[in-house]
């Protein structure tokens, strides 16, 4: 069975939680990915940013000269105020059913990927169909589905 180590993207593209949403649209934009892990100064995860999250304050760069709230405008706003901390994370030996059944479960498209306290990694929706189109591997996608989630309009 095949792990997150073999999918993964690696490294981790990691925000500082003091960057601000301007930067954070930018830096999604310029490296072609939806999801920032957000880490502290000493580099440990404290949160997650989307490109969603940041559409929701702010839906283009041109609108980010608003106001966010009485105390930030839109284009100061750092991504700490904005990111998820309830982060759900998977170690690299973590087998790819668990990580499908994980992102269908908390309804996200991908984790960050940790090791020994560190970011190692992101496994996304993505990778996990470039398992598929590579290896053809979908029985094991079939039954992990299966166990949990019935085909629309049947009952659980």
């Amino acid at each position: 069975m095949d792990n997150v180590r073999q999918w993964m993207s690696s490294p981790a593209i990691v925000a500082p939680e003091t960057m601000v949403l301007p930067e954070a649209r930018r830096l999604l934009h310029q490296q072609r990915i939806r999801r920032l892990p957000v880490v502290d100064a000493e580099g440990q995860l404290v949160g997650i940013v989307t490109e969603g999250d940041i559409n929701r304050v702010s839906d283009s760069h041109s609108t980010d000269v608003g106001n966010f709230n009485l105390y930030h405008r839109i284009a100061d706003l750092p991504i700490h105020d904005l990111m998820t901390r309830d982060v759900v994370t998977v170690m690299p030996d973590t087998p790819i059913r668990d990580v499908a059944r994980q992102l269908l479960d908390h309804r996200i498209g991908g984790v960050p990927v940790m090791e020994h306290g560190r970011i190692v990694g992101m496994i996304t929706e993505s990778d996990l169909f470039r398992l598929i189109v590579t290896t053809g591997q979908t029985a094991w996608l079939a039954s992990s589905v299966d166990q949990h989630y019935s085909p629309i309009g049947e009952s659980m």
